[in-house]
């Protein structure tokens, strides 16, 4: 991507964001959304407020125990049993949202790791012009051995030392996010400094960006990745490297995150990557000390489509197909962007520009489930 076109899509992406709030009034769906993520975010954290902001004061609970018995409780009820300041590891996903004039229904799924798979069915009512819940069934299983996938990104906000700003492509991450929970995975971010990340070139256009976009559960995760010293490598079965300007810079000569992509691979785990995401995996080695991806067909975005006479592209530590093909990888690209051009050798599973971000997904869940 040129430069030119690079700030056209950060500039509207500041645009877009500054507006919102203050130029247009949101949807009944969107209302509705943010109520379910306020139970969302309120259960996952022990956030007594959010709750008591998604429930209409004469919030019931309806369920079945295990004795087939009736039990109903009432809003404070549930909300006792979420003690202030202790967080848990529930993840939930808005399913389905049926709105007709003031009235709702709306299906979430929560997973517990190790423990259970809720599956939430709401009411929720117009009331006094603001969407609450009032009320809730549920039904339960148990849940599926925990299977993880460990997102690699960047905080890098600029274009190595100049004011010319850089991101992580939004499209990368969300819709590979999408696949990836849709398969019943769950998602943990990992960045080199950890917290948040810049965030560009996104399209409201696009179902599943807008969809994530307005997630505030989705986007506490952006604002909160992981530092590398808090990962565990045993806990994943895959390591994807999403892409975007920003992933130039920081990822690939970090030791930690080095460290954690070769001990997941070396545990037949997936080392997978999108656009310039594959620069991040260009300096992997294994424990005899030789590139991961030695004698490996390796794709990503390269220097054809790159304005190289740019000042943008003469901040680069390296040029990601050269650099990949003096570490030993067979580079190998598509003449044409945007025809999801992608490779599968072995465990190394790499896309070379956005439009492969969901085949590259799609691609590792189905080498992990083959394992």
């Amino acid at each position: 991507m040129s430069l030119h076109h690079f700030l056209s899509a950060v500039l509207g992406v500041c645009l877009f964001l500054a507006l919102p709030g203050a130029a247009r009034a949101q949807s009944d769906t969107e209302q509705i959304t943010q109520t379910l993520n306020d139970y969302i975010e309120g259960t996952a954290n022990s956030d007594q407020a959010r709750l008591r902001n998604a429930f209409h004061p004469d919030f019931k609970l309806y369920a079945v125990n295990e004795a087939n018995e009736l039990l109903i409780r009432s809003g404070e009820q549930y909300i006792a049993n979420f003690a202030p300041g202790s967080k848990n590891h529930r993840r939930g996903r808005i399913l389905s949202i049926d709105v007709e004039n003031n009235a709702a229904a709306a299906k979430v799924e929560v997973l517990i790791p190790g423990s259970r798979l809720y599956t939430d069915y709401f009411l929720l009512l117009k009331y006094q012009g603001a969407w609450k819940i009032v009320q809730k069934s549920y039904t339960y299983k148990e849940a599926p051995k925990a299977r993880k996938i460990l997102f690699v990104t960047s905080n890098q906000h600029t274009y190595g030392n100049t004011k010319l700003n850089t991101a992580n492509h939004f499209e990368e991450i969300a819709v590979a996010y999408d696949v990836f929970t849709k398969n019943g995975y769950v998602v943990d971010f990992v960045s080199p400094n950890g917290g948040a990340i810049p965030l560009g070139y996104i399209q409201t256009s696009s179902s599943v960006q807008k969809e994530h976009l307005y997630n505030p559960a989705f986007m506490g995760l952006l604002k909160n990745t992981l530092k590398p010293e808090q990962v565990n490598p045993a806990d994943y079965k895959a390591v994807y490297y999403s892409g975007g300007g920003a992933a130039m810079f920081g990822v690939a000569e970090n030791k930690g995150i080095q460290d954690i992509a070769g001990r997941i691979y070396e545990s037949g785990g997936v080392i997978s990557a999108v656009c310039h995401g594959t620069a991040g995996i260009a300096h992997l080695k294994g424990r005899d000390g030789k590139p991961l991806f030695a004698g490996k067909q390796v794709t990503g975005f390269p220097d054809l489509f790159e304005d190289t006479k740019a000042e943008y592209y003469k901040t680069f530590p390296f040029s990601i197909d050269k650099e990949i093909s003096r570490n030993g990888g067979n580079f190998v690209y598509s003449k044409k962007f945007g025809d999801n051009f992608h490779v599968a050798d072995g465990n190394i599973i790499t896309g070379q520009d956005p439009s492969a971000t969901a085949s590259v997904a799609r691609k590792v869940v189905e080498t992990i489930q083959a394992n």
